[in-house]
């Protein structure tokens, strides 16, 4: 993922930071959606994940 944002001009560090930050939003949102008791599509997770992650990034500072 970063070096598909690097080829499309995102420089480093934002480029990996990037990707590791959607790396992080796809298994938080794979973990939630292939809960038991899950009812949510996983578009709905991965958008609520990503959601939160940019929250606590921003809370940072």
């Amino acid at each position: 993922m970063a070096g598909a944002l690097r080829e499309r001009g995102v420089p480093d560090p934002a480029a990996g930071l990037a990707a590791e930050i959607g790396r992080l939003a796809f298994s938080t949102a794979f973990a939630r959606w292939a809960a038991p008791a899950n009812e949510q599509e996983f578009t709905t997770l991965a958008a609520e994940a990503v959601a939160e992650l940019m929250a606590a990034t921003g809370s940072l500072g």
